[in-house]
């Protein structure tokens, strides 16, 4: 049953179940839109020999420097996985780790003058490839989608 239609008995749909149908939905409509985006950054970071995990850490380390926790976090994966990402990130000398500033205990991953270089060209192609993706939206409603992006990202 859609959100549109009604119990076979004719009467209204519960609550309970709109609420379930328009959750689904949503749930439906955020992987599709991830999928999207992760075959835009898969296309924009083949031609640089990278997987679009690797990209999309390359990108986040361009925010700033992280531990390694945080990169996986941050892309979606384990701590072991984004341990072995970032070892194949730094022999290519895309990255270093250095110990943290704050604290002497905590080793950061950040960005070399080349992964510095790299994150800002897929940046810079990723966001012209979502300029073209939302260029029917006005800026109002580009706001609003970040900033209920933002929420549901948690």
């Amino acid at each position: 049953m859609n959100a549109h239609s009604r119990p076979q008995d004719g009467s209204a749909p519960d609550a309970g179940e709109e609420h379930s149908s328009l959750a689904l939905e949503v749930l439906l409509l955020v992987f599709r839109a991830q999928g999207r985006l992760a075959t835009l950054l898969a296309a924009e970071s083949r031609p640089f020999h990278l997987t679009p995990t690797e990209a999309l850490a390359l990108i986040t380390l361009a925010r700033d420097s992280s531990p390694v926790s945080g990169i996986a976090r941050a892309v979606g994966i384990r701590p072991n996985g984004a341990s072995v990402l970032v070892d194949r990130l730094r022999e290519r000398r895309l990255v270093r780790r250095q110990r943290s500033r704050r604290d002497n205990r905590v080793v950061t991953v950040d960005l070399t003058d080349a992964g510095r270089e790299l994150a800002q060209t897929l940046t810079d192609k990723a966001a012209d490839q979502l300029r073209f993706a939302l260029a029917g939206f006005s800026p109002d409603e580009r706001a609003q989608l970040t900033t209920m992006l933002r929420e549901l990202a948690g």
